[in-house]
């Protein structure tokens, strides 16, 4: 009915259109039947996946669940290989590389990096702070192809819980990011105390 009332405007204002006054439309043709290629299809390269995160075999004060980060990346905990004891503290950073195609891109809290340090029995002598002051800042780390970006930074100044110094020797840091809902554990990094 619309359809006519627009073709009887169109003709003009007081003629009358008969439905035969419409010419038909051309019959529908129907398109051959698809054939199948001729050429084998070559599937598209593959996208490397991320790392998996790295197994914790001692038990741990730190985060444990939390979403991988979906961009192929890798990460390292970087920072000295030796403490003197009663020295500066030592600082550790979390140095993400973008092994992808596509940018990353997280924004997160200034305190989403957590340590904690074992000893040479795999004990845990410094753990993880649960009620640490931490300031509110937001933190934008980016990193295009093939970019590094520092993330966040953690401190160690070679003493326990409790402040008092450790011993010479061997310790472990184990650290986490866990921030913006992604899960990041680096390798763990070895620290000579002197």
């Amino acid at each position: 009915m619309l359809a006519l009332s627009c073709a009887a405007f169109s003709a003009g204002v007081g003629q009358a259109i008969d439905i035969k006054d419409i010419p038909a439309l051309p019959p529908t043709r129907t398109a051959p039947p698809a054939t199948a290629p001729t050429t084998p299809v070559t599937p598209a390269p593959s996208t490397p996946t991320a790392p998996s995160t790295p197994t914790v075999s001692t038990p741990t004060t730190l985060p444990t669940t939390g979403n991988p980060l979906a961009q192929p990346y890798r990460a390292v905990l970087a920072g000295p290989s030796t403490l003197k004891s009663g020295g500066e503290p030592g600082v550790w950073t979390l140095q993400l590389t973008n092994t992808g195609t596509n940018e990353i891109s997280i924004d997160h809290g200034a305190c989403d990096l957590r340590f904690e340090v074992l000893n040479a029995a795999g004990s845990v002598v410094r753990p993880d702070p649960q009620n640490a002051i931490c300031t509110l800042q937001l933190v934008m780390t980016r990193a295009a192809a093939g970019e590094t970006a520092n993330v966040l930074s953690v401190r160690w100044d070679g003493k326990n819980a409790a402040g008092q110094p450790l011993p010479a020797g061997q310790y472990t840091i184990r650290s986490v990011f866990k921030g913006a809902g992604l899960l990041i554990r680096p390798a763990d990094v070895k620290v000579t105390l002197n």
